[in-house]
């Protein structure tokens, strides 16, 4: 039986080093979203504003359906649009999310722009990978993992867990920036457009 999992997630809350980790404990094939539109020209162009390129996801989910029909295997996807996956193809969704001051961190070791960064934290905060991916999938496929002090073992640990149905502790709303951050911090973000002090 082919069998699909999905990895969304902010960027920099581990998306690739997870699915790397993944593969090799479940032999499967890894898919990196971004990678594929590029290398299969599924794309409808690019957003100068965002640094991002824009995927044609009509045309990449056509592609993925038609890849597992004639390779039928176990595969890991991963990227922050994964929420694109079709349903019929899908067993399940893990959003990946990071506590939005790490996140701010991790992005800023990567030297992105400071519009960059915000914008993300700013998704991070409202969630808005899982929010896509509720609006895409039925609720009991999509879970959630904080990735902020967890190790990639662990986190594949816990997938691992998803994938056996053995807890619940992964379902969506366990999860809320809103609810434990300091609100001065979130008005900063979210009104002032302020990263967060390292602090």
């Amino acid at each position: 039986m082919p069998s699909v999992i999905a990895i969304s997630g902010t960027p920099g809350t581990g998306k690739t080093g997870i699915g790397q980790l993944l593969v090799k404990r479940l032999n499967a094939t890894l898919i990196e979203l971004s990678h594929l539109a590029k290398e299969q020209q599924l794309l409808l162009g690019e957003d100068l504003k965002r640094e991002t390129l824009i995927a044609d996801t009509e045309k990449l989910q056509q592609y993925l359906i038609n890849l597992i029909r004639e390779f039928p295997k176990t595969y890991v996807i991963v990227g922050h649009f994964a929420d694109e996956v079709p349903e019929k193809i899908l067993e399940f969704l893990v959003v990946l999310r990071c506590n939005p001051i790490t996140l701010t961190q991790r992005l800023s070791n990567r030297q992105w722009s400071q519009s960059k960064i915000l914008e993300n934290v700013q998704a991070e905060i409202l969630g808005e990978c899982t929010m896509q991916a509720l609006l895409r999938h039925k609720r009991d496929k999509v879970f959630e993992i904080d990735t902020t002090e967890a190790t990639l073992k662990e986190v594949a640990d816990a997938i691992e867990v998803i994938q056996a149905g053995t807890s619940h502790e992964y379902t969506v709303g366990h999860i809320s920036w809103l609810s434990t951050l300091d609100p001065r911090i979130i008005h900063e973000i979210m009104e002032e457009n302020t990263l967060p002090s390292k602090s």
